[in-house]
């Protein structure tokens, strides 16, 4: 018997199957993301049910506007002896500073060629723009990045309830509900963080600092871990993602090796 036709066999003889439990943790309905995302919220768990997961999270755009649906579905689930936890979350629009933003729109207000370009219009709908959040943005006060909260028990649901509405207020909404360091810092206990997609905080700092070359893009990787670990500790995780874009392996690659060095914990999504 030759060696290949031995491997052949031992293979078929010892052949096993490995269940590698997961939980989806990053997940957007039609609901809550119109354009970026797809059927209701109820249709999520139970495609995430028939396929072996007990758990989703739904992340939706800038609102929790699914939570009711998940938590009536849920109701019915467990009436059907099914065993299902749905995991409440956002998928929050971010940015450092909002005290700093209203310095640059009060400048930008001033110049009579940037003021035309300005709008402030407010909409209870959030309309994600895929393709503008995820790359460079250099019009500074179009810059939003992504950042998935998720809550950790009661306490974290109304916190992130008090960061969704004061996204919404005047104060914080452009274009988009925002919130910034200084929300996360009033509102953080009990609610976990990850560093979304493409369009992340991490993505930011990659889109951003991609032409200055790689120690610019971990320098600004690290005052973004720094900050979120200050606020989260370790509740603060590094979201990798596998798709076809070769940025996406590219920006693993800097998460993977921000995680090594300061000790987070990563999430596949």
């Amino acid at each position: 018997m030759s060696g290949m036709e031995l491997e052949k066999k031992l293979t078929k003889k010892n052949k096993i199957s490995v269940l590698i439990p997961f939980v989806g943790l990053h997940a957007h309905s039609g609901v809550g993301s119109p354009f970026d995302g797809l059927g209701y919220p109820q249709e999520h768990m139970d495609f995430a049910h028939e396929n072996g997961m007990n758990a989703l999270a739904l992340t939706d755009h800038g609102n929790m506007n699914g939570l009711a649906y998940q938590v009536l579905h849920a109701k019915k689930m467990q009436e059907e002896d099914k065993t299902f936890k749905p995991i409440f979350g956002v998928e929050a629009y971010f940015l450092p500073s909002i005290s700093d933003w209203k310095k640059e729109y009060e400048q930008a207000k001033e110049n009579k060629k940037t003021k035309r370009a300005l709008d402030d219009s407010r909409s209870a709908t959030t309309i994600e723009d895929e393709d503008s959040s995820k790359k460079e943005v250099k019009n500074l006060l179009n810059r939003r990045r992504h950042l998935i909260l998720l809550a950790q028990n009661q306490t974290g649901l109304n916190n992130i309830f008090k960061m969704i509405s004061k996204s919404f207020t005047r104060e914080n909404f452009y274009r988009f509900p925002r919130v910034d360091y200084e929300t996360l810092r009033e509102s953080s206990e009990g609610v976990i963080a990850a560093s979304a997609c493409l369009g992340g905080v991490y993505a930011g700092d990659y889109w951003e600092n991609r032409e200055k070359g790689k120690d610019a893009i971990l320098g600004a990787m690290q005052n973004t871990t720094k900050n979120m670990m200050e606020i989260f500790g370790d509740r603060w995780y590094g979201e990798l993602q596998w798709n076809n874009i070769p940025e996406q392996h590219e920006l693993n690659k800097y998460i993977i090796q921000m995680s090594k060095t300061h000790g987070f914990e990563l999430i596949s999504t």
